[in-house]
């Protein structure tokens, strides 16, 4: 978040109600928690000339913004958006796959979810909330200053992945041309497709979720793919797309707003 060589640390959420359960209490003892933990993650730094981190959850909280700010002012923020109900979707699946989730289908979280108000504050554990993007973007617009801030959508990230990186190396003030492979797909939606692979990976959750702080990176990252070669995704209800767009159409009309771009296209 702080392009510098020495940057400010901070932590950018806080303890909620929301987080209950053995799961979620398991999840948050891998997240940074202090200011010394953060700011070991960079300890190895030394000539880069930008350095950084990312965490969707400074989009979960309505106190992230005035968080970073106060220690870290003048950060650079970046931040991809994806269609609202096709993030929800996807972020249903994706934990389904992993054994996060046990409800039967997205319409049933649906059901439970629109129950209650969508939360303001802190929307972790919560797939709907989490795409109110106008909600918790404008604090970060009314802190930091515009050109310290680029938003880019996920369409750009697909169809154009060269010209999005580019444009964000000269933001960040490294090599716009500097050419990165892209060709591997990281983080790919969906359920596993074989149901045996599928068993052992649900079934496996608390296991792999109590030893990840005690593996090196290499070996963690080196599980999933072994599983998620195959991956199916059941189409979503056309009806309940339809439905949830209706949810997020003011939130969105302020986003395009905020962001000054067309996003009538999540809408149709």
């Amino acid at each position: 978040m702080c392009p510098h060589k020495s940057p400010n640390y901070f932590v950018a959420h806080e303890p909620h109600p929301l987080w209950e359960g053995p799961k979620l209490r398991a999840m948050a003892r891998q997240w940074i928690s202090t200011r010394d933990a953060y700011a070991a993650l960079f300890a190895k730094v030394t000539t880069e000339r930008a350095i950084g981190e990312v965490s969707p959850v400074y989009l979960q909280s309505i106190n992230a913004p005035k968080n970073i700010h106060q220690l870290c002012p003048d950060a650079k923020m970046i931040a991809i958006l994806r269609q609202p109900v096709e993030r929800a979707y996807a972020h249903y699946l994706g934990r389904v796959r992993d054994g996060l989730d046990a409800r039967a289908s997205f319409a049933d979280v649906v059901t439970q979810e629109l129950a209650q108000p969508l939360p303001d504050e802190i929307t972790f554990g919560n797939y709907l909330g989490c795409g109110r993007y106008a909600h918790f973007l404008k604090g970060y617009f009314e802190l930091f200053p515009r050109e310290n801030i680029r938003v880019y959508l996920f369409q750009d990230l697909q169809h154009n992945p060269a010209r999005l990186l580019s444009d964000l190396f000269q933001f960040l003030g490294v090599d716009p041309a500097f050419v990165p492979d892209i060709e591997q797909q990281h983080n790919r939606t969906g359920m596993i497709a074989n149901p045996v692979l599928r068993t052992i990976w649900t079934s496996s959750v608390r296991v792999r979720t109590l030893l990840r702080p005690y593996l090196p990176p290499a070996l963690r990252n080196a599980a999933a793919p072994l599983f998620f070669t195959q991956l199916s995704k059941p189409p979503l209800s056309p009806t309940l797309h339809a439905q949830l767009n209706e949810l997020f159409r003011d939130d969105i009309a302020e986003l395009e707003i905020l962001i000054g771009r067309n996003l009538q296209h999540w809408l149709a």
